[in-house]
This record gives structure tokens, sequence and C-alpha cells, in this order.
């Protein structure tokens, strides 16, 4: 069995690199998207992306429910159990990819009520349904990823995004600057991602033949009870889920216009895009915790001292990114798409604090690893009404505009994710006290503010006027070198610094 570290390094490192590609592909397509299209189908852009993930709701968290149920065969080879689960997985996800087909052609219906001038696009029912198609194909082909990542394998993921990724975007590019045209850039959308999962669904045969040659046995009554346990734990994190992420485009382009939502959309590709790779990578790492759970279930200390150390690597990866975009923001829309595509700093501003706050969740994602979903159930439920809640009442009731959307967001961050989600893994898994965590959780957002507040003052002090591609760049690496001190500085003499260092070195002498 490949070991946990190895299998970790591995596969964060082949999301990282093919992340960060993707990035580079993404950025140029939405550069292009926006010269040719304009800001206001860019809005529509990302209005159907939200759109789609209320519809997503129907998977109700099934496969993060599925994919721990195979870390103890995985771990134990035992194939006959991998092959009933896997079976059993592909029948459910074809389920709900017929009910989103479905549920996503009655909501065609509905998309121009969303809109806050329903005629700035026309055809906009039919650019819908053509970006459901491209999202119900990979319902019918994800079990498959799903095996290779719960199986420490996630790198042949990896790779197989990047490249038909790259084709997609390059296929795009060509559409947009020859034809101008929308239908185009989403006809190449279904088609890649169709042969993605096709080819990921070959890979999956090719490395787990006896999938398709053994006879699989009924599902252990055990493990189904598990899976419907952890399915009804994770139906309210779903919703929390989609309506944190998926109301703020949807509050914008009601309240205030498609225009708005694409400004927001070319600081959201950036941040999103980073979210992805940070993602990716922990998500690689979230395997090797799951397999760490099911063979040392009672080694507690070496449990939680991984995750301090995981903690440490969340806080330091999220906030060098957060306080170099804040900097790096302005100069970079203003080169990129020019004066017309800014938000305000105010804005800028509380865009950085929500990433933080999204991105540095560190006990999320071991709740994931160790199949706490059942804390869930009333946890996200409480999130969702306070977001949305609040998102709505300020930015209807006041002249915040997307400031009042977002600050929602942030909100409903501090008073429900910031303990809660903690909470649920320190009594489900650790089974010690979480007041040491919460001290270092809020030392670390402490220290944060700090560096943001600094920053800010510095940058208003010196009121620079940064124009030209070089010196942005280079703007960018002199920001990026004083924020990498700055931290390494503020968390010097760190046990988990110390540790994280070691592992780096590690790596590096292999």
């Amino acid at each position: 069995m490949i070991s946990r570290k190895r299998a970790s390094i591995k596969n964060a490192t082949a999301a990282l690199v093919t992340q960060a590609i993707m990035m580079i592909g993404q950025f140029g397509v939405q550069t292009v998207f926006v010269r040719t299209l304009g800001a206001t189908y860019l809005g529509a852009n990302g209005l159907f992306g939200n759109l789609i993930q209320f519809l997503s709701f129907a998977e109700l968290g099934i496969g993060a429910a599925f994919s721990y149920a195979l870390y103890r065969p995985l771990a134990e080879d035992d194939e006959s159990t991998i092959t009933a689960i896997m079976r059993l997985f592909k029948k459910v996800y074809n389920t709900i990819g017929i009910i989103i087909l479905f549920g996503g052609l009655i909501l065609s219906i509905f998309v121009p009520w969303f809109i806050h001038d329903s005629s700035s696009v026309p055809n906009v029912r039919f650019y819908f349904i053509l970006y459901l198609l491209s999202t119900v194909v990979s319902y019918f082909f994800t079990y498959n990823r799903s095996l290779l990542i719960a199986d420490q394998r996630s790198y042949v993921n990896s790779i197989n995004q990047l490249i038909f990724s790259a084709l997609r975007y390059i296929g795009q590019i060509i559409c947009l600057l020859i034809f101008h045209s929308y239908f185009g850039y989403l006809i190449l959308f279904i088609l890649g991602n169709l042969l993605s999962n096709v080819a990921i669904t070959y890979q999956s045969h090719e490395r787990y033949p006896y999938l398709k040659q053994k006879a699989p046995a009924a599902v252990d009554s055990t493990i189904i009870h598990e899976i419907e346990h952890n399915v009804i734990g994770t139906i309210s994190s779903k919703i929390g889920s989609i309506v944190v992420n998926g109301t703020d485009n949807i509050l914008i382009s009601k309240f205030i216009g498609l225009s708005i939502v694409g400004l927001y959309s070319n600081y959201a590709l950036v941040l999103n895009s980073i979210s992805s790779l940070i993602s990716q990578v922990f998500s690689a790492v979230i395997a090797s915790f799951g397999n760490l759970g099911v063979t040392e279930k009672d080694n507690t200390a070496k449990q939680i001292t991984l995750f301090n150390q995981f903690t440490y690597i969340n806080a330091f990866v999220v906030f060098f990114i957060g306080l170099v975009s804040y900097a790096f923001f302005p100069p970079f829309i203003k080169l990129w798409l020019g004066n017309n595509f800014q938000l305000s700093n105010t804005t800028l501003t509380i865009i950085i604090i929500n990433f933080v706050l999204a991105q540095f969740r560190p006990a999320l994602n071991m709740i994931n690893a160790y199949g706490l979903f059942w804390g869930y159930r009333i946890k996200s439920i409480v999130e969702a009404i306070v977001n949305f809640g609040l998102s709505l009442i300020l930015v209807k009731y006041t002249s915040l505009g997307i400031n009042g959307v977002l600050i929602g967001t942030v909100i409903g961050n501090i008073l429900v994710n910031s303990w809660w989600d903690p909470w649920i893994l320190f009594s489900g898994a650790f089974h010690t006290t979480i007041w040491k965590f919460y001290r270092k959780y809020w030392a670390y957002l402490g220290i944060f503010s700090i560096l943001l507040v600094g920053e800010m003052f510095v940058l208003n002090t010196l009121s620079l006027n940064i124009v030209g591609l070089l010196n942005v760049l280079a703007f960018g690496l002199i920001v990026s070198a004083i924020v990498l001190t700055s931290l390494l500085l503020v968390f010097a003499g760190s046990k988990s610094q110390k540790d994280s260092i070691r592992l780096v070195r590690e790596v590096l002498h292999r």
C-alpha cells in the first residue's frame, strides 16, 4: 500500500501544478470572453453557475458519504465490497443526473426573473439549458473520480483535468476570437466535460479491473446504514453550502444588475481559482487523514498533532494569498481590463476578508476526512438562514449594494462557522477539549487582521500608481516577498512552522 506521506505529497503536487496551469487557462478564456462578449454575458455566465449550484442540491452530499465508505475496504483490499459500493454509487448518481436535468429544464422557464434587466441577454433560457448540460454530463461518470481520490490516487484525476481543460480552453478562445459566439463557448464546455469523464472512467476500469469482472455482492447492511446516516447528516450541509456559495451572484443580479455581477466575476475568477487550488491540494491530503482515522483510530495524540500542523499550513497559505491579493488586485485589474472593471477598495477589502474566512476552515476539511457528516444536520441550516437573511436584508433595505451581500456572508461565517466546525470535529473524532484550538484559531485571525490593517495603511500612504506589465509583475513579486517574510517572522519559533519546514526539507531531498 502506498504510504500516506508519499501519497499526500504526490497528490498535492499534481493538484498544485494542474490547478496552477488551469488558472492560467481560465484567465486567458475570461480575458477573451470579456473583450468579445462583454461584462453582461460574463454576468449571465456567473448567474448560471450559481443557479446550477441550487440544482446540485439533488446530490445531497451523497458523494462524500460514499467516498468515506470506501476508505476501509480500500485499506483492506476488499475488492468485493469496493465493487458492491461502486455499483450502488453508479445507480444513485445516474438517478441524480436525471433529476438535475429535469429540474434544470423546469428552472429554465424562470431564469429571466433572476435578472434585473432580462432583455440584456437574448435567448437566456436556451443558453441556461446548454450550461445545464455541461454540468449534467459529469453526474453519469463522477463516481469513478471519487474512487481514485479515496484510494489516495487523486493525481490521476488531476492529470485528466489538466489535459481536457487545456483542450477546452484552447477551443473556447479560438471560438470566441473568430465567431464571438456564446453558443460555441457552451458547446465546447459540454464536449470538454463529457470527454474528460469518459476518459477517467476508462482509466478507473483499467486500474481496478475487478469492477467489471467480479459479480458484485450486495452492499453490507452496516455500510448501507452508515451511508444513509452520513447522507442525512450532509443534507443540511449541502443546503448551507449552496445558500452560502450560490446566492451572492443571484442577489446581485436580481437587485443590482448583471453588469455588476460581471465586474465581481473577474475578482471571483481569480479567488475561486485559488480556492480550487487550495481545495485540490487539501483534498489530496484529506484521503490520507481518512486512512489514518481508519488504521490508527485510537492514536488521538498523533491525529491532533497532524491536525495542528495542517491548521498552521492552512492559515499560512490562505493569509499569504489574501494579503498579496489585496495589494495586487487594483493594478492587476486595471492592467487586465481597465479602470471601468474595478470595484471600490471597500468592496475589495470585504472580498478578501470573505475569502480568508471561507478558506481558513481546517476543521471542515477534517470533518470530511473523518466522516462526521451527522454533526452538520442542524449547523448548515442555521448557517444558510443567517447568511441569506443578512445578505438579503442588507442589499434590499440599505444602500450598501454589493457590499451588503458580501458583508452578510462575512457575518454568517463569524457567527456560525468559526466555532461550530471545530466543535463537530473535536467532539466527534478527537473526544477532547477544543478551547486550545479556539484560542489558536482566533489568534491566527488576529494576526491576519493586524497584517491587513498595516498593509492598508502602507498602501494608502504610498498612493502608488503602477502601470505597465513589467511594473505590475515587479510589484507583485515585491509584495509577495514582503508578505512571505512577514508571515515567517510572525510564526517564527512555533512548533507547527518548524515541523512544516522540516517536511519541506524532506521532500526537497528526495
